[in-house]
This record gives C-alpha cells, structure tokens and sequence, in this order.
C-alpha cells in the first residue's frame, strides 16, 4: 500500500511516542551510575560500554547524559588510525580499511536493543581513534538526542597557505599534527576566510617537501588568490560513520552534531523509517572541514526517511545520497539467478545487500536502465565470501545475463528534505535515486556541483530513477562553481547510462517557485531522461538559460 507524503507529521507523532506504542514503562537512568563523569579528563570508554550493553538487556530505557564533554577511545580505532597514518596501508587507506566486512571499532554498540532514548542533554563525546561512535543495528524505536561527536585529533590537518609561486605553494600547518614524510594525505580543499567559503581548488594526494616547522610545500598549481586561505587535507576518505543505522525501524537522531568522522556522518542501511530533526553536520569552532566523505547516506532502506531543519557544511561530499543498488546478474537458469553488487566501494556500510522474500526486483537493461520486467523473491541466501547473493523468483527468466541488473524497489524509502541549509561543500547537495520525494523550503549555498540532483548512475551501480517528485520553495545561489550535472547550477534529472537517447524514465515531476542565482552555468536547471513534468513559478539569474531540455518529453513550463 502506498502511502502519501503528507501523512508524515501524522507518522512523526508516532515516532514521538514509541513508548506509549510499545507498552513498555520508561526508565530513567543516568550514564554516572556506570562511571561515566563530565569534564574529569578520564577514560569514560568502558564505561560508555557498559551502558550501551545496559540498554541493550533493559527495552525501555533512557539513558541520561549530564552536560559536558566525556570522552570515548577505541584501542582498535587507535591502531586502524596508526597504521594508516603512518602509510601501512598505502597512499590511500580505503582501500583496505573500507572493504567487506573489515573489523573495526565501535565505541557505544546499542546492537538489539528496542524502544531505547539516548538524552544527551548537549553532552560531546570527544574521539580517539577510527572507529564507529554510535551503532544502532537491529533496533526498534531507538533515539538519539542532544549529543555532540567530535575528535580532538581530527582525521584531517588544516594550515594557512603563506606562499603560491608557479608551480608549488607552501602551507603552514598548525601544531596539533606534525606532517611527516610517511603521512597519508589525500585531497587537498581550500577555504576562503573572507567570503568563508570553499573555493574551486581541490588536489587529490599533492606531492609534498618538509620545510620544517611544520611547513611544507606542495609541488601542484592552484590560484595566486588562494594565499591567506585555509588548506585542509584528509588523511583518510570512507571508513565507518559517526552513527550506523543498520537493519532498525524507527530510528530518530535529534538535536544532534557532528564536527568529524574519518568516514560519513550518519549511514543508514536496510532499515525502516528514519527521522533526522535538527541534526547539524558542520566544522567544530575554528576548523573548516568537518566529515570526510558525505555527511549522510542512506541505501536499500524503505519507509520514510525525513530530514527536517538540519544544517550541513564542509563536509567532502553529498549532503546526503538517497538509493537503492543495481546487482549485477551473473546467472540466471529456470526461476533462479545469482547477483553480485559490483560497485565502486562495494555497499556503504561494507555488507552485503540482502533483498527479503516478498520483496520486488526490477529487471534492468544494463545499457539504459530501462525497467523491463518485475519479479518476486521467494527464497534468498547470501554468500559472504564471495559476495554473491542466489535468489529465487516467482515466475522463470529466460534472458542473457550480460544485458541486465536487478533494482530491489521494495528497498526504496520515501524521501522528505525540507526547511533545512546545505552550506560550502563539495560535490552535491542532496542526490536522489529513489521514488516519492519532496524537497521543500531549503537553501543552498555554494555547493561545488549542482545542488539537487535526481538521476541513477549506472557506473555506480546507484539508482534507480526518480517517480512523483516535488522540488519547491528552494532558495539556491552559488551552486556549480567547480562542475555540475548538466551544466546546472540549481536542479538536475539525468540518466547516467551508456545509451540514454530515447530513455525517459523520470516521471511525475514538479518544479515550482524555485530562486536559482547561478554562477555563471549553462542553466538553471537540467531536465534529461523525463517523461511528464511541469515547471512553475521558478526565477533563474546568472546562467546562461533558464532550463536545458534533453532526451525529455511532455515537459511543461510556466512562468509567474
């Protein structure tokens, strides 16, 4: 059954109330009844423990934090971070740490625990080590809110550029981290102080000469403009999130901030219905960058995923990227196939991606990620080493292999982003490969690409395309200044695919009294790959066109 967008403040209500939903009596504790103190410069990690452990034994809990900083170590984070930092793992540690089912650690394990609420009360829990903060899997009715995640010892170092000559630059590093030779740095972003803004400058692993005194100079061009600037560089890119939501339903993050993680902010996979209220993504005070990849990421969930008056800036990638996976078919023989997820990275949490019996897969051709037939699963298995998946369907396929995916559509939430700010960053701001989606009352400043982009992109095995979609009352100015989906500075529906010609696959569209200042784009906004859509009420300034059309058809646009 289908539900409509406009019952989601009947179903945040229910959201509030879990509780009272479940049956269960709440009980109150404090984390000091397990030795965890505020302001004290100790250890409170195994304490942190033991009260994750505590709410995974006790339904109905909540866990009171007292305001202050606590802080959370990790000996596994510490030595991931060690060896990667000291270039054990290569020039780019991702490509070990950010694999399938690679250990790693977590700080507050909450795995299995039902109708839990974490009051931080603005309580920060201060880093140390790689890891993974907060790990909400297979919960029921579980919130988190009030907390801040932070790591003193940031998985990036930042310097002032104080010399740009032809062919180098020099940058003075703080004294928080001592660069050395063996360091692993990654890319390389720049942040204006005066416009307090990112600029178009990004190098990736940038060659390096120690100076001493923790200056280096870097042999790579950028912009005589870009002296005085911050330069931030990473030492990592994806690794674990700050808060995993993994196979939960009903899971609220409120009132929450996060200022670093060497890896995502907060990911979410296989889970059902997701309320993100006032969570903020952004650079602890006196810093410019703040998660090293996207600040949210959500993939095969299903329900409503919602994100209200949320804040997201410097952070290294999407604000947040909505999707399902297209699994490679390997075999397929009677009723039976097996698929492989063949993607770049692999799933986002490094797991694999498990349709359920019931659930529908759509048959792709893998060319122009046209839907050519739909099935059932009624049986599913999983092979962990060898990442395969060998599914049974409803009815047989006859069909080469080599021509097709499978989209699991049930594993598509319904996407809300509304009254919320997306600030200087690279990359998009909101990517969506899902279906029923609005996206309403936000503003967009200086997102290096385009700011909202609605597309499947097949060489990341991501989509699928996009289906009853309202993108409304959107403020956007000076989006895709360093590339765009496109050539659009504000709004894009594409189709990545090898043959897109004549694939009109985005469908039901609405695009209504958008302000889009540009900087200096071929458009305003981009329709590709659409059959039926209805522009409205949009003012575009600073592009070269209002809107581009291709590959489209049934597009209609009014003015005011």
């Amino acid at each position: 059954m289908k539900i409509n967008l406009w019952l989601a403040p009947f179903l945040l209500l229910m959201w509030s109330l879990p509780f009272r939903a479940s049956g269960l009596e709440q009980k109150r504790v404090d984390i000091a009844e397990f030795g965890a103190m505020a302001n004290d410069a100790k250890d409170d990690s195994k304490a942190l423990a033991k009260a994750a452990q505590y709410c995974r034994d006790n339904p109905g809990t909540v866990l009171v934090f007292s305001p202050g900083a606590y802080i959370l170590k990790n000996t596994q984070g510490i030595e991931t971070e060690r060896a990667a930092m000291r270039g054990e793992m290569g020039d780019n540690p991702e490509r070990v740490i950010f694999t399938p089912y690679y250990p790693y650690g977590i700080g507050m394990d909450f795995s299995g625990s039902q109708c839990i609420t974490i009051e931080g009360n603005g309580a920060k829990i201060n880093c140390y080590g790689w890891m993974e903060p907060i790990s909400i899997e297979d919960c029921v009715d579980f919130t988190v809110e009030g907390l801040t995640i932070d790591y003193p010892e940031k998985p990036f170092s930042s310097g002032k550029v104080v010399k740009v000559s032809p062919h180098d630059f020099e940058v003075q590093f703080s004294k928080e981290r001592i660069i050395d030779d063996k360091m692993i740095l990654g890319r390389m972003t720049f942040w204006d102080l005066q416009k307090d803004k990112l600029t178009p400058d990004v190098l990736y692993f940038p060659k390096r000469e120690l100076l001493g005194d923790n200056r280096v100079r870097f042999h790579a061009k950028i912009s005589p403009e870009t002296v005085g600037q911050i330069a931030n560089v990473l030492h990592c890119f994806h690794f674990r999130p700050a808060i995993l939501i993994h196979r939960s339903v009903n899971t609220v993050i409120r009132n929450v901030t996060i200022h670093a993680q060497a890896g995502m902010g907060v990911v979410g996979f296989d889970s059902r219905n997701i309320l993100l209220e006032k969570l903020e993504v952004r650079p602890a005070p006196g810093y410019y960058q703040s998660t090293n990849t996207d600040a949210t990421h959500f993939a095969s969930c299903d329900g409503l995923l919602r994100f209200d008056n949320c804040y997201f800036e410097a952070q290294g990638d999407d604000a947040t990227n909505v999707h399902g996976y297209y699994h490679t078919v390997l075999t397929a023989k009677d009723n039976q196939i097996t698929t492989k997820l063949e993607a770049p990275t692999f799933t986002h949490i490094q797991v694999i991606d498990l349709p359920r019996v019931g659930d529908r897969l759509e048959l792709v051709n893998r060319e122009t990620l046209e839907v050519v037939d739909t099935f059932t699963v009624q049986h599913a298995a999983e092979d962990k080493q060898m990442l395969i998946n060998t599914l049974t369907l409803d009815r047989r396929l006859e069909i080469d292999p080599a021509n097709y995916f499978v989209m699991n559509i049930s594993k598509l939430p319904r996407l809300e982003f509304v009254n919320s700010v997306i600030n200087s960053h690279l990359a998009r701001g909101i990517l969506v490969k899902t279906r029923d989606v609005l996206i309403e009352n936000n503003r967009f400043n200086g997102c290096s690409n385009t700011a909202i982009h609605v597309g499947a992109e097949s060489w990341w095995n991501e989509g699928t395309h996009s289906e009853n979609v309202v993108i409304r009352d959107n403020v956007i100015s000076g989006c895709g200044f360093a590339g765009t989906q496109g050539g659009a500075s504000g709004i894009a529906f594409i189709i990545d695919a090898k043959n897109t010609r004549r694939t009109f696959l985005h469908k039901n569209i609405r695009i209504e009294n958008n302000v889009i200042v540009g900087s200096g784009n071929l458009c305003g906004i981009y329709i590709g790959n659409t059959s039926g859509a209805l522009l409205t009420g949009n003012t575009v300034s600073n592009c070269e066109m209002d809107v581009y059309i291709k590959s489209s058809n049934d597009i209609k646009i009014k003015k005011k």
